[in-house]
This record gives structure tokens, C-alpha cells and sequence, in this order.
């Protein structure tokens, strides 16, 4: 509404939209937003949407998605570099510390079904997986390790940006203010729509990589490797057994100084243990 109104040749401000607005809303929802009192510089009222883009190209690309998925819940967020919202200028020439703090209460305001999905929408994890057509509808479908990869690698890359939190003081170590997206990833599960059922045969593994070549390697052989029990192994849990997997390559892997046949070894066990599992 706010674009369409600004294509006629009109000056809107959100703020002032909402405010026209909330009176009609269901009285359910008023109770359920608590909109956070956020000041807001007046100078940034008025300007034109080549205007409001300049000024906001300052906002860092990841400050954006998260407001953007706050505010639409949308996890295609291909052109949202480029399109200006007067809603992004409630964090200009605010410190890092004054963002995370508004934010974080933004997101206190997240439903648990929604925090996985929010998590893969704002690492934009969904452009690894473009090239299938479910990666903005129902990310659920995807290959989840691949997706646990990407999301590992988004992270320490944000970790290691200074645009983001101005100077790199925390080297070797995960910023604090990140801390919180790791645990969001991992200790939530995608909510699965029903509709989808059918399809968790297919996932986007079983169109776009090799058949699966079905290992040599026995169940005891493989359990002896990550230093478990067969037992252990049928009560652990799908992300149990990646957690103890992570946790032995992060010891054997050769960047860390460990034995490269050994870290191999125990990618097979786990890929043999995974593949059980599922089957």
C-alpha cells in the first residue's frame, strides 16, 4: 500500500500509516503487537524512494533481513537489497548495540514454528538451493546437512565481518550477539505442512545428486567408529547423531591438525549410520 500510494506521486510515512490503520485492527491482534517505542529522526520523513534507498544502502544487508521477516514473514528475499522500506530508517545512525536490543525484542515476538524458518530466511541459506523450486516454500523438503553446512558457514562469515559490528574484537570465538542464532538453528525443527507429506520420499537430494551407493561398511563397524553402541545408536536421534558426529570431526579433521584417514573413516561411518536411520 505504502509503494502503491508513492507510485501515485504522494509522501507516506509507515509510521503514520500504521497509526491511520490501527484503530481498525481486530482487537485480538492489538493485544498480541506490542510495537516497541522506537524514536524516529523526523529529517528522514518526506524523501523520495531514490532518496530513501541512498540512505539506507548504510543499513547492513543482514539488519534488513531480519526486519524484512519480522515485519512481511516472507522468506523469498531476493530483491530486498534494492528496495527501500520506511521502516529500515528505525535503526539509522544506531549504534550496533541499540540495534541488537530493538531487534531482540522484535523477535521475542516470534512464534516457536517460526524460528527455524527464520533462521534459514535471514542467513539467506535459501540461495544455496535456488535451483529448487520448494527453497522459498517449503525449505523442510531440503537437504538438511547441507543446509546445516551453509548456515555454519553464513555464520562464521558474519562473524568475521567488520561492516557488521564496525571492528573485529572477538577473533576465534562466536560474537555474542550471535550466539543466540546458533542455538535458534539447532534446537528448532521446520514445521512440516501436511500437504507436503507426500513428498519426504523426494527430497531435493534424490533429484539433483548421485544415486546413493549403498556402503560396505556394517552397522557395528560404523557405531565402533563414532565410539557408540549399536544400542546407543537406535535411541539417538537424527540431530543426536549429527551432534556426535560434529563433534569427532571437529577433533580428527585435518585443518585441526588430525589424521586425514581417520577423519574420512569416520565420514563414512557416519554417512552409513545417517543412511539407516532414514532407511
Amino acid at each position: 500500500m505504502e509503494l502503491s500510494i508513492l507510485e501515485r506521486g504522494f509522501e507516506v510515512d509507515t509510521f503514520e500509516l500504521e497509526d491511520l490503520f490501527w484503530p481498525f485492527l481486530n482487537p485480538r491482534l492489538k493485544r498480541i503487537i506490542k510495537r516497541p517505542p522506537v524514536k524516529v529522526n523526523k529529517s528522514y520523513r518526506g524523501l523520495s524512494i531514490e532518496q530513501l534507498r541512498d540512505i539506507q544502502s548504510s543499513i547492513h544487508i543482514f539488519d534488513k533481513r531480519r526486519l524484512h521477516y519480522i515485519r512481511f514473514g516472507h522468506i523469498d528475499q531476493r530483491q530486498i537489497g534494492v528496495t527501500p522500506y520506511r521502516f529500515y530508517n528505525r535503526i539509522l545512525d544506531k549504534s550496533r548495540d541499540e540495534i541488537e536490543s530493538y531487534i531482540g525484542e522484535l523477535e521475542g515476538r516470534l512464534k516457536p514454528a517460526e524460528i527455524k524458518i527464520y533462521i534459514y530466511t535471514i542467513f539467506n541459506l535459501q540461495r544455496y538451493f535456488y535451483d529448487n523450486p520448494l527453497s522459498t516454500t517449503a525449505p523442510f523438503v531440503l537437504d538438511q546437512d547441507r543446509m546445516d553446512h551453509y548456515f555454519m558457514e553464513e555464520l562464521c562469515n558474519l562473524n568475521n565481518d567488520e561492516s557488521f559490528f564496525g571492528e573485529i574484537l572477538h577473533k576465534n570465538r562466536l560474537h555474542p550477539y550471535l550466539v543466540k542464532y546458533l542455538i535458534m538453528y539447532f534446537d528448532n525443527e521446520f514445521m512440516r505442512d501436511p500437504s507436503f507429506e507426500w513428498f519426504r520420499h523426494f527430497r531435493e537430494r534424490d533429484f539433483y545428486n548421485p544415486p546413493y551407493r549403498q556402503s560396505t561398511l556394517s552397522i557395528k563397524e560404523a557405531c565402533q567408529r563414532l565410539n557408540i553402541t549399536e544400542q546407543q545408536w537406535k535411541g539417538m536421534s537424527r540431530r543426536e547423531l549429527v551432534k556426535r558426529f560434529k563433534k569427532l570431526a571437529h577433533k580428527c579433521h585435518p585443518d585441526k591438525g588430525g589424521d586425514h584417514e581417520e577423519f574420512i573413516s569416520l565420514c563414512e561411518a557416519y554417512k552409513r549410520l545417517l543412511e539407516a536411520k532414514r532407511g
